[in-house]
């Protein structure tokens, strides 16, 4: 088995993302992911991957040139070096490289524990607006009206933490707009400010 992204609680639905590493041989292809017949010998070895002793490069063995994160959605990581003496280490940059991946096109898909908040909020102020006619109810629009702008508030809070948060882990304007929904543009505008004071307000 590959790397999983976001289990439990911070998983979306319909991610589909799981990842390999894989050798990059001499003619540029990449060699094929690790197969559940390989776990017993990387377990052996003590290795993360079976690429470090498939394709070393002894016993007629065909050597890696250099590494490669691939994804089960298709998505293909860029070439990396390759480090025989110790292979578990090359693991660290192509984690990374896949897990910006899986953030970047996973952002617009809820986890299941947002959908149910956000189900729930909206029966909420369907009952409290009196969309769903109950009797035994009456409906509560000054506080419906009350509680969307202290959410709102909130939300615009939860934003600015996002981005924030987004600009801390290297994503780019350009990366983080998407889930905005908005353009490149607006966004530096919008939240840029908030990350110079952060900035200025730092000792």
């Amino acid at each position: 088995m590959g790397w999983l992204y976001a289990e439990g609680e911070n998983e979306s639905e319909g991610g589909n993302h799981e990842g390999w590493v894989v050798a990059v041989l001499s003619d540029g292809t990449d060699a094929e992911q690790d197969t559940f017949d390989d776990a017993e010998e990387t377990w052996k070895r003590r290795v993360n991957w079976a690429w470090s002793y498939k394709y070393d490069g002894k016993e007629g063995r065909r050597k890696a040139q250099g590494l490669r994160v691939i994804c089960y959605c298709g998505w293909r990581g860029a070439r990396r070096p390759v480090d025989f003496a110790d292979p578990d280490a090359c693991d660290v940059q192509l984690r990374q490289e896949w897990e910006r991946h899986c953030e970047i096109s996973m952002s617009r898909m809820l986890t299941q524990r947002l959908q149910r908040l956000t189900s729930d909020l909206a029966v909420a102020f369907d009952e409290l607006t009196g969309t769903f006619n109950n009797d035994s109810e009456p409906a509560r629009p000054l506080l419906a009206a009350y509680a969307a702008t202290s959410l709102l508030m909130d939300v615009e809070a939860w934003q600015r933490d996002a981005v924030r948060a987004a600009r801390k882990g290297g994503f780019s304007w350009d990366e983080i707009s998407g889930p905005l929904m908005m353009s490149k543009q607006s966004a530096h505008e919008k939240f840029a400010k908030h990350m110079e004071a952060d900035t200025e307000e730092t000792p």
